[in-house]
């Protein structure tokens, strides 16, 4: 096996991908009128809870969520007395769904061709991962069997569109306890999934680009860096449906989803070899006695209280737990991941001479453990250090793991790691984990009283034909904040050129804050103002920096200082050329008018200070 990069067949392999976006929404929460605003500060107070798994609709308990109830963990809560309200503690029912919020998602399912349903009936769906107070999650259906397609003319089918609750936001994790900060759970999302019609990376780029861009069209989705999630279902023949969440780089996507049609091959032919080799784990032996004088940092760290060193024999594993089934990922690796998540582990160190080598065992000490496990020549091991109790649940778990990859690839959740590989988090869910909420009434949905907005990649064509934008600014402007604005400004002020108003809108700002470390809030009087000076050509384009840079040291309105940027007379420019002629005779044109544009202050267009000087130069 290897995962050494090649040009992937994509239609040999049989390789099936579908997308789910999930988007945040402006405004209140989705049950409640707490504002969305996701914090970091210092909590007014901290509750603590213990969550446990309930039988869904079916009758049945998801095996996600039956899982995650087995690990006992105890979930603390870190809130704010004047941004958190009851419902987010699971004190008090949920309000009535947020109409705004509903109505942003009822805009994207007509966007995307959807049926909408006639009534939001609302679902609660299990979560027991301590993500949210309740144990459940929010959720309903707005729109079905919707479309999109590629610019290359291919539908690719939406099967869903549904609006639910973000979760809790992880501060950290350690041993048996997590801590989460409730500021961002009950925030609106807007899920979308697509059918597994992606034939290759590339298309899955497209689609969830388009897809985000239909949602900024609304204008009401949340803006930065964790404000959207992709998450991508992969498969190849022979394969299983794995689920690859958090992929927040869109242009890593393709990446990502390579690195998952690799690890899929590698598994299958993983599982072969466990077959043919009788792949299994021996009986736990406890071998602490080996490493008591040991060198090794990682057991000397971990040899503390009741800690010991425990391993296995996984015979016929010799060469097989070393070998790589991503970049940088090895067989033992995802023996490792399971284990950590199921049973709480730090890790492990498996045979391969390289692991061995890594976590500094002596030669003695391999060949002791070796010796002491009965190891042949065609075996491996794996050692790992921690309580009794937690060691057996982790051989427990491997031994479990080691059962999965028998079958081939597990169909499972995992987490993009910022390198495109990825990591086991859990079992996929099933449909048990869904039941319906009995606190809250279903909700009609009325397509007829939303509007559509106007989407983003229409809006930039028109900004291109309208306004006679350039293709890169266009498209700027109409994926900013600033694009109703730039309209309003460019009717209003007819004597500017399109051109600038926008460059002052979208880059101004930009430049300020990258070259003099500041950031400006014009106001829409200040750019009025300035636009006003420019169509009656009392101002220089070139002033306009200084301008917002002057207002805003003073943190007073531009109106308050323009009047020292107006322009100077023709005379008392020409008079100012002639000085620095006179004392600059052999000096060429540029350094004569970078003088004269320095002493005039930014009171002079460029233009005309130009003409000027080459006037006096013939």
């Amino acid at each position: 096996m290897s995962s050494k990069l090649i040009e992937l067949d994509y239609e040999k392999l049989g390789m099936m991908c579908g997308i789910e976006i999930h988007q945040q929404l402006e405004g209140k929460k989705l049950y409640c009128d707490s504002p969305t605003v996701i914090r970091d500060d210092e909590p007014d107070y901290v509750v603590s809870r213990k969550l446990r798994a309930v039988i869904g609709e079916t009758g049945k308990l998801d095996p996600a969520a039956k899982k995650e109830m087995a690990k006992g963990k105890t979930y603390f809560y870190q809130g704010y007395t004047d941004t958190i309200g009851l419902v987010e503690l699971d004190e008090e029912p949920p309000h009535a769904m947020n109409q705004q919020a509903l109505n942003t998602c009822i805009q994207v399912s007509k966007l995307l061709n959807a049926e909408l349903v006639d009534e939001a009936q609302i679902m609660r769906k299990t979560v027991v991962d301590g993500s949210n107070t309740s144990g459940f999650q929010r959720t309903s259906l707005i729109g079905q069997h919707g479309y999109l397609t590629t610019a290359a003319g291919k539908r690719i089918n939406i099967p869903t569109v549904i609006v639910e609750e973000d979760a809790c936001k992880k501060v950290e994790a350690k041993g048996n306890t997590v801590i989460y900060n409730l500021s961002r759970l009950g925030i609106p999302l807007i899920e979308i999934a697509t059918d597994p019609d992606i034939s290759n990376p590339q298309e899955a780029k497209e689609v969830a680009a388009k897809l985000g861009m239909i949602l900024r069209s609304t204008g009401k989705v949340k803006r930065g860096l964790g404000t959207i999630r992709q998450d991508v279902n992969v498969s190849i023949k022979g394969g299983r449906r794995v689920e690859i969440k958090g992929a927040q780089d869109l242009a890593g996507i393709p990446t990502l989803m390579d690195y998952e049609i690799i690890r899929q091959q590698n598994l299958i032919a993983l599982s072969k070899t466990i077959e043919k080799n009788q792949i299994q784990i021996g009986e736990i032996v406890p071998v602490t006695d080996v490493f008591a004088e040991t060198e090794s940092p990682l057991i000397k760290k971990g040899l503390s209280g009741d800690a010991g060193c425990y391993a296995v024999t996984l015979t016929g594993a010799s060469g097989v737990v070393g070998s790589e089934i991503q970049p940088g990922k090895r067989v033992g690796t995802d023996l490792s991941d399971f284990a950590k998540v199921h049973a709480g582990t730090k890790g492990l160190i498996h045979g391969d001479e390289d692991h061995v080598k890594k976590y500094g065992l002596s030669e003695d000490e391999v060949n002791a453990l070796k010796g002491k496990l009965k190891l042949s020549d065609s075996d491996s091991f794996l050692l790992i250090v921690a309580p009794e109790v937690v060691a057996k649940k982790a051989f427990a778990a491997i031994d479990e793991r080691l059962h999965l990859l028998k079958t081939g690839v597990p169909m499972e959740v995992r987490k993009a790691n910022p390198d495109y590989t990825s990591t086991y988090m859990r079992p996929m869910p099933g449909e048990a984990r869904m039941y319906p909420e009995t606190d809250a009434m279903p909700v009609l949905v009325n397509g007829d009283a939303v509007e559509l907005p106007e989407l983003i990649d229409a809006k930039a064509q028109r900004f291109i034909d309208d306004y006679k934008l350039g293709v890169d600014l266009a498209d700027s402007i109409a994926k900013g904040m600033q694009s109703d604005l730039f309209e309003s400004l460019a009717k209003q002020f007819s004597g500017v050129k399109t051109a600038t108003i926008a460059e002052t809108l979208e880059s101004l700002p930009k430049t300020l804050k990258r070259k003099d470390k500041i950031e400006i809030n014009p106001t829409v009087s200040d750019y009025e103002t300035v636009f006003g000076r420019l169509a009656g050509q009392k101002i220089a384009i070139s002033a306009l920096g200084d301008i917002f840079k002057l207002a805003h040291t003073k943190e007073c309105a531009v109106a308050d200082v323009i009047s020292q940027f107006e322009l100077m007379s023709e005379e008392d420019v020409a008079k100012i050329i002639d000085e620095v002629l006179a004392a600059n005779k052999d000096a060429p044109m540029g350094a004569i008018m970078g003088q004269v544009m320095g002493r005039t202050k930014g009171r002079a267009d460029g233009r005309v200070v130009q003409e000027l000087i080459k006037k006096r130069l013939r």
